[in-house]
């Protein structure tokens, strides 16, 4: 096998539909300056992906434009030295550099990438007296972008300038750039079904196109990590139709209490692209990858030896959250505050049932061959191994573990109004409804808003890495509008807190696993443990290794190299528009 490993580049580049890791919290300005609290308080067009039973709070018609730009830091410090391989590379034995993310986003402004909310909510000037409908399109808030190459550039066979004398950097395996972009159109309708009880549902057809590269092994058991047998991998995916549905409501059992509540459902992407790659000066010609011979593909026809065709199966999780709020009213019925408690779920931890290893067919498989996971991609490139021009087998279809858990979060956000004149009485201002409905119609005014979260990791003990923000959060936020009778300005900003957190040593003990090809020094398995210099079974392994095509799951290669640190945080700011008439 020359340029196996070659599901490591296409696991990767799935990954990019978590938006580079896990959500941060809130929708635009307005809920993101809560800190995400605000499944219960959401009246405008941010509702729509928030909880689509607050549509049912605006007048008129609305309209929001929103926005929160994201910058996300990020650097691994892997422990241990560079392993002595045949090539006597001259930073053999020196210790592992600290790698920086340091991405390019294309729509990006200094780093920070903006993540949209536009939505358009109506009542069909008035012709819909207790329902609104919604149009609109939002992305789920991350950070897709990853570049961590700090300059590095791969060495291609047969390149006379090829450089084999600078370190590589140590997340290769992992990743060394990605982007993509995952849009949500989505309609919405919300319905009063009482003064206390609002309902709502939307349903979401998006897209996703992403793009990755990373370092894949060129030949089999490169556990000593040599630069020449590796292969570069690149690929490209792309989801036209990503189906998708949530629902919510909004429940005031007193004027100055309301429940929220939404639930949305998960999102599975089956993402379908091209695969190619270029050998390392170690490589050997005579044996490459190409495309496999129609009669044998699975997910497209017309694969060539340059790019070969791919699919990704997956799935962005199930999700839950619920909240509680308290409001401040004067003696005018006017809101002076509020405050919102919210609780949320995700369901990073779904997996998908496997094959049992000593089955014939396909051990190690998912049971299910149409299962979809959040932390178990599914990946089928359309390539074989062929010697000297001649087909001799296809690649493994195979999937790559994350190493997932659910993810629980606790919101807490609030707001101060400042009067800044007389209210006056206006039909379309969103708070001019009966007492259930909200305060009475104000004019200019201040609003400052403010909120704390915490988000558990995602991560399981050891399955940090660097494409895949899987660590616990804190993030605050700080934010300010300004409102009068026809419009809404908002801004904020934000920082989530993450730290510096370190994945164990992969072996049972808790010490490092860095497998060569000495003799009884393969696998993970602590010395004097039986089967000691072999490979553990796959569902004990603590953290990923690099993927064998040409193998099925559970006889992958042992070579965890995500030991070491993350240090990580992001920052935030938000702007935002509303209006209505």
């Amino acid at each position: 096998m020359k340029l196996g490993k070659l599901v490591v580049g296409v696991s990767l580049l799935a990954s990019t539909a978590h938006a580079g890791g896990l959500f941060l919290p809130g929708s635009g300005a307005t809920s993101t300056s809560r800190a995400g609290a605000a499944v219960a308080s959401a009246d405008d067009g941010e509702a729509l992906s928030i909880n689509p039973a607050g549509l049912a709070k605006t007048k008129g018609t609305t309209i929001t434009i929103s926005t929160t730009f994201i910058r996300y830091f990020m650097e691994f410090t892997r422990r241990g030295t560079y392993d002595a391989t045949p090539d006597a590379a001259p930073y053999e034995g020196t210790d592992y550099p600290t790698i920086e993310n340091d991405p390019k986003p294309p729509l990006g402004v200094a780093k920070f990438q903006p993540i949209p909310v536009v939505a358009v909510v109506t009542d069909l000037g008035g012709r819909l007296t207790d329902a609104r409908l919604a149009i609109g399109l939002y992305a789920p808030q991350g950070y897709p972008f990853r570049d961590m190459t700090a300059g590095y550039k791969f060495p291609v066979a047969g390149d006379p300038d090829a450089d084999l004398e600078s370190a590589p950097p140590p997340s290769r395996y992992d990743i060394l750039t990605q982007e993509s972009r995952l849009l949500l159109p989505t309609i919405a309708a919300a319905y009063r079904l009482s003064p206390k009880l609002d309902i709502g549902a939307r349903f979401t057809a998006g897209s996703l196109q992403s793009k990755s590269v990373v370092a894949v092994w060129g030949t089999p058991f490169n556990v000593g990590e040599s630069v020449r047998n590796d292969s570069l991998f690149t690929a490209e995916v792309k989801d036209g139709f990503i189906p998708a549905f949530g629902f919510g409501l909004a429940y005031r059992p007193s004027p100055n209490l309301e429940i929220g509540f939404n639930y949305s459902s998960a999102i599975v992407v089956k993402a379908k692209g091209t695969a190619s790659s270029v050998k390392g000066p170690g490589v050997s010609a005579d044996r490459v990858i190409g495309p496999l011979p129609d009669e044998m593909t699975s997910c497209a026809t017309g694969g060539t030896f340059e790019q070969q065709k791919a699919c990704i199966n997956l799935q962005l999780p199930r999700s839950a959250t619920i909240g509680l709020r308290y409001k401040v009213l004067d003696a005018f019925h006017r809101e002076k505050g509020d405050v919102e408690f919210n609780v949320a779920w995700e369901n990073w931890g779904k997996k998908c049932e496997l094959r049992g290893l000593d089955e014939e067919i396909d051990p190690g498989q998912f049971e299910d061959p149409g299962c979809t996971s959040p932390g178990q991609y599914k990946v089928v490139i359309d390539s074989g191994l062929y010697t000297n021009g001649n087909f001799a087998q296809p690649l493994e279809k195979n999937y790559v573990n994350y190493g997932l858990k659910d993810v629980y979060s606790f919101r807490l956000g609030g707001s101060y109004h400042l009067l800044r004149s007389a209210p006056t009485i206006d039909p379309m201002s969103p708070n001019s409804g009966p007492p259930f409905d909200g305060p009475p119609p104000r004019g200019e005014e201040i609003i400052v808003r403010g909120g704390i979260a915490y988000d558990t990791a995602a991560a399981e003990t050891g399955w940090l890495r660097s494409n895949f923000d899987g660590a616990a959060r804190v993030t605050t936020t700080v934010g300010a509008a300004f409102r009068t009778r026809r419009f809404e300005i908002n801004l904020g900003g934000g920082f989530v807190y993450e730290g510096t957190n370190t994945n164990p040593g992969a072996k049972a003990d808790g010490s490092d696993c860095n497998p060569t090809l000495a003799a009884g020094n393969l696998g993970c398995r602590a010395a004097g443990d039986p089967g000691s210099g072999q490979d553990r079974p796959i569902n004990e392994r603590q953290g990923p290794d690099p993927t064998n095509p040409l193998l099925q799951p559970p006889f992958q290669t042992e070579n965890p190299y995500n030991q070491g640190s993350y240090k990580s945080h992001y920052l935030l700011f938000m702007l935002g528009f509303s209006t209505w008439f």
